[in-house]
């Protein structure tokens, strides 16, 4: 995999920042909408179910998926196959007995459970458990800013220490790795007891797990390590530390002159946090869910920001050129030049554009590390990175159908 090109010397692609900024703390949501898809319903959870911070709403059968949990008191106003949506009620204004007392802490650190025993008791407080790594030789605990724009990973490894050292010891009773090392960014000193620290080259994309892991190791793929996002080991730590279900997650919110990271509520209302930070929208912004180079644009204010978000930003109209969806592209191969994997950007969206995603299998679809340089520099200004998600997606639907085994008709006497 090449690293480094002419481009990512660009010092917009430093992922340091010197900036540490205090975490503020969002805005007491008055709506929030809950991504549901997959989720199964408690019984008796339905519209006008009054909840409580904690509540447990929905489970989900993979247990590589936290279930969901209300992250504040309010009322259902709607459930339907994509969204759970709750608007905020002042429990004093409630009458007595309307809701329960406050949850009981569980305390992680102290239970004894260890294994996968630990790994279904932090799925059950809303943790995505499939982040965690799987079971290798070495995890790396990835602690740099995962893009460009994105601004808590130094903060959160000074500020949030005890969250971050919660959050280790966790992934150390997972029992998933023989060794757990922390990658950092050249010049940080953090150090935390049992985890060796290594530093890496703070210059985009080396923060993308894939390349992170050949920066720390000098091996492409090597088969005995993976990577947990420094993110995830927060929220594990986020739950060991309140002893209460995963309800917040922490992002850099802002444009690309005023920003702050925030800990906003899970399901927190794209309008709200815009009313929040006091950002207005002018005709051509762009609203990012996610990084300026990873995110995905939302077309609606009453979208949200969901479990694991990282990023919330504002594009001003003209400082990025827009993207074309029905652009055709020029066969400049820049692309095929900024792609690390070195695999056929041009070919996996033209592919996808035309609905023959069995085509992307030819040019090796898998190695695409969702790093985002190919649409940055695509002069044709196509959406070539989700073109390929779209491929990638249908492809893992079409997979997994594959491998369902078929129901023989029964035979008629």
């Amino acid at each position: 995999m090449k690293q480094h090109f002419q481009i990512i010397n660009d010092p917009r692609f430093r992922l340091v920042y010197n900036e540490h900024r205090l975490f503020g703390t969002g805005p007491a949501p008055r709506k929030i909408r809950l991504n549901r898809e997959g989720f199964t319903m408690v019984p008796g959870v339905k519209k006008k179910t009054m909840v409580y911070p904690g509540m447990l709403l929905a489970e989900h059968p993979s247990l590589e998926k936290g279930d969901l949990h209300a992250p504040m008191y309010g009322v259902i106003t709607e459930i339907n196959a994509r969204s759970v949506f709750v608007e905020a009620v002042d429990p004093q204004e409630q009458a007595p007995g309307t809701f329960p007392d406050p949850l009981e802490p569980v305390n992680l650190l102290k239970d004894g459970l260890e294994g996968e025993e630990l790994v279904l008791a932090v799925k059950k407080m809303g943790v995505n458990t499939r982040s965690l790594g799987r079971r290798i030789r070495t995890l790396i605990v990835n602690g740099l800013n995962p893009e460009p724009g994105i601004r808590w990973a130094e903060p959160m490894l000074v500020e949030h220490a005890a969250e971050i050292r919660a959050g280790l010891e966790l992934q150390r009773r997972f029992g998933r790795a023989e060794e757990i090392m922390l990658a950092v960014p050249t010049g940080c000193n953090v150090q935390f007891e049992g985890v060796r620290t290594v530093h890496v080259d703070p210059m985009y994309p080396n923060s993308v797990n894939e390349l992170m892991i050949k920066e720390v190791t000098g091996m492409e793929a090597p088969p005995d390590v993976a990577a947990v996002g420094l993110h995830n080991v927060w929220s594990l730590g986020r739950t060991a530390l309140t002893g209460l279900p995963l309800m917040e997650t922490v992002i850099t919110m802002g444009t690309a002159r005023e920003w702050a990271n925030y800990v906003v509520k899970n399901g927190s209302i794209v309008g709200e946090l815009l009313e929040f930070t006091h950002i207005s929208l002018k005709s051509g912004d762009t609203i990012l869910r996610g990084g300026p180079l990873r995110g995905e644009s939302l077309d609606r204010l009453d979208r949200s920001i969901t479990k694991g978000s990282y990023g919330f930003f504002v594009v001003n109209a003209g400082e990025v050129p827009p993207i074309e969806g029905d652009s055709p592209c020029i066969n400049c191969g820049a692309c095929i030049q900024i792609c690390p994997t070195r695999i056929d950007p041009r070919m996996l969206s033209r592919y996808a554009e035309f609905g023959r995603y069995d085509m992307s299998r030819k040019e090796n679809f898998r190695l695409c590390i969702d790093c985002g340089l190919c649409g940055y520099v695509c002069i044709a200004r196509r959406p070539v990175l989700q073109y390929i998600r779209l491929a990638v997606k249908k492809l893992e639907q079409e997979e997994r159908l594959s491998q369902l085994t078929p129901i023989e008709p029964v035979s008629k006497a």
